[in-house]
Formats: C-alpha cells, sequence, structure tokens
C-alpha cells in the first residue's frame, strides 16, 4: 500500500456503545494528539505574579527602612543608595507594566514616587545664589595610598583655588603637597596633631588650632579630628573662620553611631561661634545628601549648604559605567547665612576613591 493510499482511505467508524463512536484506520488504530490546554499556562502566570510581587515587597522593605534612616542604621545605609534604589523601583515599574500586572503596577508607582522624590526637592537650607566669587574652595579627600599623588597637582592647577582642605594627608602626603604646590604656602592642620589627615593649604596666612572635647574619630572608626582654621584674607578686618573635617565612616552600627555624634558636636561647636562670623564648613562628611544626619547638622550648625541640588553629582566612587558614575555625593561644603555661592561641582579625578568638590563663594 502507497502513501498516497494511506492518506486517502476514508476512515471507518467504531460503535463503542452508549452512542460514542471512534474513527479508525482499518486493521490499524490512530493515535490522537491534543495541543496543549490553556491550563498549563496558569501556574507559569502565577509564578510571574509573584515573582514581581516578592521583589516590589523587597522594595518597599528598603524603603521603609530608608524612611527611618534617622533610627537604623541599616536604613542610613540604604540612604547611600537613594538614586539607585529609586531607579530600581523604575525598572520594575516597568516590567509589571508590560506584563501587565496592574496592582503592582500601582504599588510599584507609589514606591517610585517615594524613593525620587528626595532626588528632586530640597529639603535643607540652601546658600543665597551669587553671580560671581571671590574666594575658590577646594575640598578632596586625597586617599592616603593614593598611587598617583602627582596628579592631585595637576588637579589643583587647573582648577586655581584660594583655599584646599584635603583628608587624609598622611605618611608622605604633607611633605608632597609642600613640594608640589609652591603657590599654597601656607599649611596647618600637622603641627596641632600629626598624623591626623586634616590639612588646610591656603594663599592666605591661617592659624588652626584642634577642637576639643569632640567624640572619637580615626583609627577603626575611620575619620579623623576636625581642626578650625581662622584664615585672614587680604582687606579684611576679621578672618573667615573654617572648619576641617573628617567624620567617621558609618561602616558599623558603632561607627555610624559615632559619626551623628560627630557631626551633632561639631554643629553645635559652629552654633556657638558670635554671631555675623563668615564660617564655612568643608570635608569628608561620609553623609549622602539624603541622610537625616546630613539636615541634621545644618539645621543644627545654622550653615546652610553650598550644594543647591536635592541630587548633587557624586563624590564618592563606586563603580562607572559607559561614562556614568555610580557614587554618591558624601563630601559637601556648607557656609554661613550672608555667603553666597556662585558655583558648585566636582573636579576631575586624581587617583583617589572620591573626586574633588570645588565650592565658588562670594563672601560679603
Amino acid at each position: 500500500m502507497s502513501r498516497q493510499d494511506v492518506i486517502a482511505r476514508p476512515t471507518q467508524e467504531v460503535n463503542l456503545g452508549g452512542g460514542r463512536k471512534a474513527s479508525g484506520m482499518s486493521g490499524s488504530a490512530m493515535v490522537s494528539i491534543s495541543q496543549p490546554s490553556a491550563a498549563v499556562g496558569i501556574p507559569r502566570s502565577r509564578l510571574v505574579t509573584a515573582l514581581v510581587w516578592l521583589v516590589a515587597l523587597a522594595v518597599a522593605l528598603l524603603t521603609a527602612l530608608v524612611s527611618a534612616a534617622d533610627r537604623f542604621w541599616p536604613g542610613d545605609m540604604i540612604a547611600f543608595f537613594r538614586p539607585q534604589l529609586a531607579l530600581a523601583a523604575l525598572l520594575l515599574l516597568c516590567v509589571a507594566l508590560w506584563l501587565k500586572r496592574w496592582t503592582a503596577s500601582a504599588a510599584l508607582a507609589a514606591l517610585l514616587a517615594v524613593n525620587a522624590l528626595p532626588l528632586f526637592v530640597i529639603t535643607v537650607p540652601t546658600a543665597a545664589s551669587a553671580d560671581s566669587r571671590n574666594l575658590r574652595l577646594v575640598s578632596a579627600n586625597l586617599l592616603f595610598d593614593n598611587p598617583t599623588p602627582e596628579r592631585f597637582s595637576e588637579a589643583v592647577a587647573k582648577l586655581s583655588p584660594d583655599i584646599i582642605v584635603v583628608q587624609e594627608a598622611r605618611y608622605a602626603w604633607p611633605n608632597t603637597l609642600r613640594t608640589t604646590l609652591p603657590d599654597f604656602p601656607n599649611q596647618v592642620g600637622q603641627e596641632v596633631l600629626s598624623w591626623n589627615g586634616n590639612l588646610v593649604l591656603s594663599r592666605y596666612p591661617m592659624r588652626a588650632k584642634l577642637l576639643a572635647d569632640m567624640p572619637p574619630s580615626g583609627n577603626q572608626l575611620g575619620g579623623a579630628r576636625a581642626i578650625r582654621v581662622e584664615v585672614d584674607l587680604p582687606g579684611r578686618a576679621r578672618p573667615l573662620i573654617l572648619y576641617a573635617l573628617h567624620a567617621p565612616t558609618p561602616r558599623s552600627m558603632r561607627a555610624w553611631q559615632a559619626r551623628n555624634r560627630y557631626l551633632d558636636a561639631l554643629a553645635e561647636k559652629i552654633a556657638a561661634e558670635p554671631q555675623g562670623t563668615p564660617i564655612v564648613l568643608a570635608g569628608d562628611w561620609n553623609t549622602p545628601v539624603w541622610s537625616p544626619a546630613y539636615a541634621r547638622t545644618l539645621f543644627l550648625s545654622g550653615l546652610e549648604a553650598a550644594e543647591r541640588s536635592a541630587w548633587p553629582s557624586a563624590s564618592r566612587l563606586f563603580a562607572s559605567l559607559g561614562g556614568v558614575n555610580f557614587g554618591t555625593p558624601i563630601d559637601h561644603v556648607a557656609v554661613s547665612r550672608g555667603i553666597g555661592v556662585a558655583d558648585f561641582f566636582t573636579g576631575p579625578a586624581f587617583g583617589s576613591d572620591l573626586l574633588p568638590v570645588v565650592a565658588d563663594l562670594k563672601l560679603p
């Protein structure tokens, strides 16, 4: 029998009883292959929905923690990654919309709003804008074991500041700064406490003293003792008061508590300065702008932020992809009322894991 005969041969119906019939080939049985049921996709659909909700709940938990960052150390650590958390909520929202999970989409839209709002709304006092500058200040964490210290002098030459505040200036750094920055003959900090790491360099005469009665810093806590510097600017009857700080690194709960105490004590000392004193606070705060500790320091001290953005450029470098810096802003400058800010930006990389921050100030 040819293949054509088999195809062309009519089928026969077989009575199975009870009114049921089956068709088949003569002398042979037909095998019926059924299509997959729609019910097979139901467990898969439920699994996708469960995964979307599981990730949404994880984002909700992180959001709840960061909302309580003033009370919980993990929440304040998450605040370092506030933009990344908002980005995660946005991507998950896009996935939920694509999968048509409308309830999950509504929840993720709410989480996106909560996490994105702090990136665009300023909630701290900010300095007044100025149309020009009469003082440029640079603050930079040098990284004590920076393998390319010569790059810092190149960065300084490009920026041409009047005052430089540096952190982690230990080991060979003080001598390196003296020899590579001849335009800054005045250097203070090391004479008040050797190996402290907080130094200030200036084109103008200065006097420094170590702040007494400050919470512990350095060693396992990170950071360094803050110093108070009087800068004699030309043509001014009274000096500019500069506080140089390097707050502890909050990598543990103990260090987080130490950083908060450090900033609170420093803010109280600044608030005790005579009214009308021109004051600048600069350095590595180890605190992002979205941390409650940042706002508390400004409110307690009475200072105003030089950054006039709720999402300033990152100074701490975590990773870079396609020229985009996935970091966080932890180096700040704050000024007393009456000092204007013409510009605030990050400077060029010089081998440290932090970028320098530059503040163009207009002193009255």
